[in-house]
């Protein structure tokens, strides 16, 4: 079935670049410029080609909406002409049914055992208080979801911080939003336990959990085998061994919050994603980086990572005492509030970025054009 998806692929990019040849030239600031056919090709080739993977998310996009297909132009941030390009296609092809009234219906049904449905963070929630039989608690540090199974202690000489169980539910659900196809996902350090969370709401979901720390990968083990998931784990420092053997759909990193610290985990993760293209999630907070952000902006644009979302205000870090500094901002703040304050408010916010992947080199095409040319 998978090459089924790819020939559908193949197709697709024949199919919307002879629409772009042949439309572009009547779009806004494009007619006067009488561009040749060669020049054409080159913009498209160049800014408007899919990878393979962006190409089955816009799929996704599709077939999950069906209630009105008109939700993938907010959730690809594109407009009506992108839209009819891919209804166009899939009606062809034989892949959905187009409805007057403005729903779509799934012709070839087998494809969504392939592709993952997207899961709200209700869902996920529900699936998690199901199989653990323990109440989440959207404020606490999600290893609480898990200390009753197996022991696991929070290491400070790796820089391990738990995110609450409410952000762990908000990671795994962007995941599943994103990902178009169930194949093996990386976890570049898995001390969130987003694997088990995420497995837990998909069972299909594939992954690998490479970690330097041997009591974390034995609790993941145990956990996969307790509930029967299909998480992987080896021991990689991600400093020394630069490549696993094997392509992923995608990756989450939570690195060390610092600029080479994100750049090292970063990427590895990007590393490992194959000439398909991928998903990319990254959590990382400002410990210390400040304005050094904008090298790591310089950074992902030189790795070809597309900052496809940005979740802000949303991933937090209940309090834990850890590191000696802890001590003195502790002692500081008790200057101004009490004990109960401290403990039930958040010590550490994080952002989730979501990053695409794109697996080929993209070149400046010089030539002068308004700035209204829509090309």
């Amino acid at each position: 079935m998978e090459k089924f998806l790819k020939n559908l692929y193949q197709k697709f990019q024949k199919f919307e670049k002879d629409i772009y040849l042949k439309d572009a030239s009547g779009w806004l600031g494009v007619g006067e410029l009488k561009l040749n056919r060669k020049t054409l090709e080159s913009f498209y080739d160049n800014y408007q080609k899919s990878s393979f993977i962006r190409f089955l998310e816009d799929v996704k996009n599709i077939i999950y909406y069906p209630k009105t297909p008109f939700e993938f132009i907010l959730k690809t941030s594109v407009e009506d002409w992108n839209l009819w390009v891919y209804l166009e296609f899939l009606k062809k092809e034989k892949i959905i049914e187009i409805k007057k009234e403005g729903s779509i219906s799934i012709l070839k049904k087998e494809i969504l055992n392939l592709i993952p449905r997207p899961r709200t963070e209700k869902e996920i929630k529900e699936k998690i208080e199901r199989k653990l039989k323990i109440k989440v608690k959207e404020s606490e540090p999600v290893i609480n979801l898990f200390q009753k199974f197996h022991e696991f202690e929070v290491k400070a000489k790796w820089d391990q911080l738990p995110i609450s169980q409410g952000s762990a539910i908000l990671v795994a659900q962007k995941i599943l939003e994103r990902l178009p196809l169930n194949k093996k996902f990386l976890f570049v350090g898995d001390d969130d336990f987003i694997s088990v969370i995420l497995s837990l709401a998909e069972p299909k979901m594939e992954s690998l959990v490479i970690d330097i720390d041997e009591q974390l990968l034995d609790c993941l083990n145990f956990l996969s085998k307790k509930f029967n998931l299909k998480i992987k784990t080896r021991k990689v420092d991600v400093r020394k061994e630069k490549k696993l053997g094997e392509d992923f759909i995608g990756f989450l990193t939570n690195p060390v919050y610092t600029e080479d610290g994100v750049k090292e985990f970063l990427k590895y993760g990007k590393n490992q994603l194959g000439q398909n293209g991928g998903f990319g999630f990254l959590e990382v907070g400002d410990e210390n980086i400040g304005n050094r952000f904008l090298f790591l902006q310089d950074f992902f644009q030189k790795e070809n990572l597309l900052i496809r979302e940005l979740i802000p205000n949303k991933i937090y870090y209940p309090y834990l005492m850890l590191h000696k500094e802890d001590r003195i901002i502790v002692k500081r703040l008790l200057e101004m509030f009490n004990k109960e304050v401290i403990e039930k408010n958040p010590k550490l916010g994080a952002s989730l970025y979501v990053f695409e992947y794109v697996p080929f080199k993209i070149k400046k095409i010089k030539i002068k054009k308004p700035i209204y040319s829509y090309l």
